[in-house]
């Protein structure tokens, strides 16, 4: 059945080449996989009266007056940013004196009344977009590459201090207030955002509350004098119709998910289109916000705002701001789609799953682990699967990764697969993380059980010993798994620490066959069987545990007398592992950049890698640091969140030789690459 499924997707996919909707083929070449509506710039005369007005009146989250920015060298901004990545924007100029003469187009929002003055869409390359936009007959400004703060970053910083976004204008000098302004932001990796969106929409969420209700943008409506003419231009530039559109004044056009464009025309003379382009001339005249329950939006504004402020339409399901109470952009309020609103519930984590959440982790649980670890939890269904019911198993790990590496990156070599998505899994990481919290939640673990991270000292011959004696039955002669869990695996080892495996031993695994070991072995024991599992961390036939020092500042540089490799970087900034481990057999001139804890790099490694804690301050190693063509390589465990802050700060510095290892260091592991560990 599975075969018959991909042979009809491969032959429709087959049928489809050659007859591919223009609107959407001109779609991905004008905006690629960028996410949608990016930035709405409200321009507003005293930035703190509107912030409080938008705040506390109309109830949307806004920074604090001492949080506002100042950009182009001269306005003042902030901003509400939505989950769904779009974000609405207020600049101010009246509270400003110096504008210099390369942002003039500042200068000509003095001119307008209060509103939206330009708007921007998302792109994954601007210079894809202007290549598009050429080809279709627009006349653009050449790729623009910017910096909007004027905030120095210090220190570790996620900011690399360099440019931060590249965009295409129409003219970047007076924007046209209806078509959009397209922009590429450098530090977005939209290939991987698009993977793990609802993930990036989730936190989002978590993270970002108005009290009005509102989740993200719908639409933006933009009023134009002639729909016919600005159709065929929206569609030359290759945006997709929909249909059908809500009256003959109206045409619409699809962005990202829910989001929209509307070009909207006057029905009649001297109606509410025609007032706005008579005072303000084409432009964004709506914006339409997705909130989680209308009612409840509905009473909120009811409270705070005169009747004559309100349009309550309950044939569209629609609540409306006019224009004149929300600093010249009238604001439009509907009711999230069903899909989007039970996704948001069924994947919130909070203090405590609610009653959706839980429901949906189970069945996710029932989906993916039960068939090894049991419908109740109870493990050893198949393939020795540990009982996920083990208060002691679940405690230890809450305050670890050591659960969420092992269902991210599975067990090489046993039927633990690998179930993130960017191992091939079916799973983002909030619904792993939505499993985990299950799991705690149905264990009754309410705190973490801290376990020291430092490494265990121990005599690892001795450990043998013990292990063959007490362990090999369950755990196998050589870590393979007999009843147990495999010891042996460089991914267990990788993930668990000295701590983590002394506790395992001393207090054992209730809810299942693993027995304390506290009453029949000594505290020195137990460490020796601990710096015995240690030692098989880079595998079970390589038993010298290492002994390992601090790297010095002259032994940075690997093989610091031969040729550097040639590297091939994905998206200009992540090196494979393949090509890294061939860097290393060749004896390249390389530098290794460890970003975990100096505790994690003791407990593995790759060989010569140096520890650089993404959180210490920098400035301690970057004087050690060679700046010239020598590759200097990043590498963690997420695989890219401290590596990124890391290669960030080098660039700072001016490092420009400088890649992140793709996979990190557990699928380096996992691939059976060289690593060190050890004292």
């Amino acid at each position: 059945m599975l075969k018959q499924s991909l042979l009809l997707s491969i032959v429709l996919a087959l049928i489809s080449i050659g007859c591919t909707s223009p609107d959407k083929d001109g779609a991905k070449k004008l905006l690629g996989s960028g996410h949608g509506i990016s930035n709405i710039t409200v321009l507003v005369n005293n930035l703190k009266t509107a912030r409080n007005y938008y705040t506390d009146t109309l109830g949307f989250d806004l920074p604090k007056p001492d949080e506002f920015d100042t950009v182009y060298n001269a306005a003042l901004a902030t901003a509400i940013n939505f989950a769904d990545f779009s974000v609405l924007e207020f600049l101010s100029v009246a509270d400003t004196t110096a504008i210099e003469n390369k942002y003039a187009f500042v200068k000509s929002f003095l001119k307008q009344p209060e509103g939206v003055r330009m708007y921007t869409l998302s792109v994954s390359s601007a210079d894809t977009t202007h290549a598009w936009l050429t080809t279709q007959g627009f006349k653009t400004d050449s790729v623009r590459t910017y910096r909007t703060s004027t905030k120095s970053p210090k220190g570790w910083d996620w900011d690399d201090g360099g440019p931060e976004a590249r965009s295409v204008d129409f003219d970047s000098l007076q924007p046209p207030a209806h078509l959009p302004q397209f922009t590429q932001y450098l530090d977005l990796d939209y290939p991987e955002m698009q993977k793990e969106w609802t993930t990036w929409y989730i936190y989002g969420r978590s993270y970002q509350k108005n009290p009005n209700g509102v989740v993200g943008i719908a639409a933006l409506k933009i009023a134009v004098p002639d729909l016919a003419k600005s159709r065929k231009e929206f569609k030359r530039m290759g945006f997709e119709e929909l249909d059908p559109s809500p009256d003959e004044n109206t045409v619409r056009f699809k962005l990202k998910r829910n989001q929209e464009l509307h070009l909207v025309d006057p029905k009649l003379p001297d109606d509410q289109i025609d007032k706005f382009l008579t005072a303000r001339g084409s432009g964004v005249y709506a914006i339409a916000f997705e909130v989680e329950n209308l009612d409840s939006t509905t009473a909120f504004l009811k409270k705070r705002l005169p009747k004559e402020a309100l349009v309550i339409d309950t044939l569209k399901a629609q609540v409306t701001v006019l224009q004149d109470y929300a600093y010249g952009v009238q604001l439009e309020f509907v009711e999230e789609p069903e899909a989007q609103a039970t996704l948001a519930h069924q994947l919130m984590i909070g203090e405590a799953l609610d009653s959706t959440a839980t429901k949906h982790a189970a069945s996710l649980y029932s989906k993916y682990c039960a068939l090894c670890h049991g419908d109740n939890r109870e493990g050893y269904a198949a393939d020795n699967a540990p009982s996920l019911r083990s208060h002691s198993l679940l405690a230890t790990s809450k305050s670890s990764n050591f659960l969420r590496y092992t269902i991210q990156y599975g067990r090489a070599n046993t039927a633990m697969a690998g179930y993130i998505k960017n191992q091939g899994g079916p799973l983002e990481y909030i619904e792993i993380e939505l499993i985990l919290q299950w799991l705690y939640e149905q264990s009754g673990v309410d705190k973490p059980i801290e376990v020291s991270r430092e490494p265990v000292e121990g005599d690892v011959a001795l450990g043998a010993v013990i292990y063959s004696n007490h362990c090999k039955s369950c755990h196998g002669a050589n870590g393979e798994g007999v009843t147990a869990p495999a010891l042996g695996n460089p991914m267990l080892l990788a993930t668990a620490t000295d701590g983590f495996l002394q506790y395992a031993i001393k207090e054992g695994r209730d809810s299942s066959p693993m027995l304390p070991f506290k009453d029949k072995l000594t505290e020195k024991e137990i460490n020796n069987v601990t710096a015995f599992l240690r030692s098989r961390a880079s595998g079970w036939d390589k038993p010298k545990r290492d002994s390992v020092k601090l790297p010095k500042p002259e032994e940075y540089i690997l093989n610091p007398s031969n040729n550097v490799p040639v590297f091939t970087l994905r998206n200009e900034r992540y090196v494979s592992a393949r090509q890294v481990y061939q860097a290393l057999q060749d004896s390249a001139r390389i530098v290794l950049l460890d970003a975990r804890s100096k505790v994690a790099w003791r407990q593995l490694h790759i060989p010569g890698a140096v520890p650089v804690p993404y959180y210490e301050e920098p400035d301690a190693f970057v004087q050690h640091m060679p700046n010239d063509s020598t590759w200097i390589v990043v590498y963690c465990a997420c695989p890219h969140a401290a590596s990124e802050r890391v290669v960030r700060t080098l660039k700072r510095h001016g490092f420009t030789k400088t890649a992140i290892l793709d996979e990190g260091i557990l699928v380096w592991s996992q691939l059976g690459y060289p690593v060190r560990n050890g004292n």
